[in-house]
């Protein structure tokens, strides 16, 4: 299990412990999970990075890639890790 897959269990063990005592596998389920935002977070940040300037330094780029990277874990890591208690469509998405 990922380092998202861990924060994410974390998070239900605190937050979600009636929905988290539903998933019968636990171990897959959050180690699915982890890969899947990991996954998300490159291809969401990729995307990103396409939005490029013209004759761009390297300094430049390297801090483009980095705020992509930075913006697309933030968006994944609410939508998929830290989901809110309170959105239980989105909970019941995770939990399919």
């Amino acid at each position: 299990m990922n380092h998202y897959g861990a924060q994410a269990l974390a998070h239900w063990r605190q937050h979600l412990p009636d929905q988290l005592a539903t998933i019968p596998d636990q171990d897959a389920f959050f180690t699915r999970l982890g890969e899947t935002a990991q996954e998300e977070i490159g291809h969401r940040a990729e995307a990103l990075a396409q939005l490029q300037t013209p004759a761009e330094g390297y300094l430049a780029e390297a801090a483009r890639l980095e705020t992509a990277r930075q913006m697309a874990e933030s968006a994944v890591t609410r939508e998929l890790v830290l989901v809110d208690p309170q959105d239980l469509e989105a909970v019941g998405q995770l939990l399919g």
